[in-house]
């Protein structure tokens, strides 16, 4: 996970480290239009699968399951990063440098708003998986306990508070500089009196970064993932024999949950690992980040950037129910593409109670009282009576 962007963290450490104007663009046209080519294939998958996993979650019955908190703030994570990391890496492969931006008032503004959506976006997405982490933990060992969880609504509006708080500095931080003639977004620290004085915090803010929003997480994670594993696959509960049986199904739900939870997160390691495998190189052994060929820098930085669009696969390969709403979905959208939108906007203006029965849909108005047999009687033949209910 990156906590700024790939250009500005380029731009930042080799104008503090090197102190020289910038170089030609070093890209072929080969290169460029090679480049361009990948992120924009990740730019069309990660569009196209978030926006139709987002549609089928929001388009469906209000419900208490968990891998709709999932695939809901994911799929909103991965389209804020999508729309604003990878065409600004793309175009980053036809600049002179890396970070190359506006001037004025409106480059100051798209500098910090961009410099702020991008982490913002990867910390929503970390506080997802820890907090459903912790869902299948309570749901597991205090199953008594876990109503909290049950309210989507409550901790997806926690879940990306607590991401903008916590990225604020980005914002405070960049603006646009002129370094050497060209305007750049960088990450300047008020009390730096040069450029090289700005390096040694810029470390410590990476470093900070890579343990709150990498390590500590994951970390955090695992132990509860070896936790609920070892609950739900070795750990036999006390009971009669029928009762053992009934909770079956439950286990093999929790079952599935957990493989997949499991699953987004190797991937979600496995891909942001090159990143911070690269910020370590920069910000500790420069001259040895100094040999590895650009074309493998802009490669594992694209590996990292992928995972916005892997996560709606992941999806698809392991949920079945969502695979098949997904399928539905795809299909019936390329003849009413128009319902997307007005499915999205009934949902966020609706009032909609949670029931006790998720799998169910009610009208969000209130609809006119009917008339409903109800058997009362022998037991020979049951006379029908008809009760009002609303």
């Amino acid at each position: 996970m990156n906590c700024t962007n790939m250009a500005t963290n380029l731009s930042s450490s080799e104008t503090v480290l090197s102190n020289q104007p910038p170089k030609p663009n070093p890209f072929t046209i080969e290169a460029k239009i090679g480049f361009t080519a990948v992120y924009i294939l990740i730019f069309t998958l990660s569009v196209f699968g978030n926006s139709i996993g987002l549609y089928v979650v929001c388009s469906k019955a209000p419900s208490r399951r968990i891998t709709d908190l999932l695939i809901k703030n994911l799929a909103i994570a991965d389209l804020i990063f999508t729309f604003t990391n990878l065409p600004l890496v793309a175009t980053s492969f036809h600049l002179t440098g890396p970070s190359v931006w506006i001037g004025g008032i409106f480059g100051d503004v798209t500098c910090k708003l961009i410099s702020y959506a991008i982490p913002v976006s990867i910390a929503a997405s970390v506080i997802t998986l820890v907090v459903i982490s912790f869902d299948r933990l309570c749901a597991i060992y205090f199953p008594l306990s876990q109503l909290l969880f049950h309210r989507h609504r409550i901790i997806t509006g926690i879940i990306w508070l607590v991401a903008l708080i916590t990225m604020t500095p980005n914002l405070l931080l960049h603006r646009v500089s002129d370094l050497n003639g060209i305007n750049e977004c960088i990450q300047e620290w008020p009390w730096a009196d040069d450029q090289k004085g700005s390096f040694a915090p810029l470390r410590m803010f990476h470093v900070i970064a890579f343990i709150v929003m990498y390590a500590f997480p994951l970390l955090v994670i695992a132990v509860s993932n070896s936790l609920i594993a070892y609950r739900i696959w070795f750990h036999k509960a006390p009971g009669v024999a029928g009762r053992r049986l009934s909770n079956v199904s439950v286990r093999s739900t929790r079952r599935k949950v957990v493989k997949l939870l499991m699953v987004v997160v190797i991937v979600f390691a496995i891909s942001w690992l090159p990143t911070y495998v690269l910020h370590y190189y920069i910000f500790f052994q420069y001259h040895l980040y100094k040999r590895i060929p650009l074309a493998w820098v802009i490669l594992l930085f694209c590996v990292s950037h992928s995972n916005c669009a892997i996560n709606p696969l992941l999806f698809i390969a392991f949920n079945k129910n969502f695979r098949h709403a997904f399928l539905d979905t795809t299909v019936a959208l390329s003849f009413l593409p128009c319902r997307a939108v007005n499915s999205c906007v009934a949902y966020f203006r609706e009032e909609r109670s949670t029931t006790m029965f998720p799998d169910q849909s009610y009208p969000s108005q209130p609809s006119e009282p009917r008339l409903l047999p109800v058997k009362m009687g022998a037991r020979n033949g049951a006379a029908n009576i008809y009760d009002t209910r609303l």
